[in-house]
């Protein structure tokens, strides 16, 4: 069981690092690229419940990914006090450029897996993630700088 996890986590790594050499971007940024994609006009705070990851963190990468071009904030029609994020067209190219690619491996891996084997799948990973000490997110912010360099 502990070498299926590490195995598990060291392959996801090692897609994730040919994901930012291929494309010259923190895997943040493609998880957010595909987040957005998956649901078009979400709010920031919906795509931080969404990535896991703390707001102020989620402003930094959207501003990161609005400079590139990949993405627009447009007020809601209805309620101009919100804001809704979309894909622009490079956003939607970058997206389809990179399907398939580590991001959405692990999805279609989950999906494949037969009732039995997603019912234990399901029961085990709250018990085991209890189990590891939390993420302090001005550690994980660190970590993605020190990537990028």
């Amino acid at each position: 069981m502990l070498l299926a996890a590490r195995t598990l986590v060291d392959r996801m790594r090692a897609l994730y690092r040919e994901l930012e050499q291929m494309t010259g971007v923190p895997i943040g940024v493609h998880r957010a690229l595909n987040a957005i994609g998956a649901e078009p006009g979400l709010q920031a705070s919906r795509l931080a419940i969404v990535l896991g990851m703390q707001r102020p963190a989620v402003s930094q990468l959207l501003r990161s990914t609005e400079a590139h071009g990949w993405i627009e904030r447009r007020r809601d029609e209805v309620d101009q006090r919100v804001v809704r994020i979309h894909l622009t067209p490079a956003g939607e190219q970058m997206l389809r450029r990179t399907a398939g690619r580590a991001v959405g491996i692990l999805q279609r891996s989950v999906q494949a897996l037969g009732e039995a084997e997603l019912v234990h799948l399901a029961a085990g990973l709250p018990a085991l993630v209890q189990q590891l000490p939390p993420v302090d997110p001005a550690k994980r912010g660190a970590a993605g700088r020190r990537l990028r360099r």
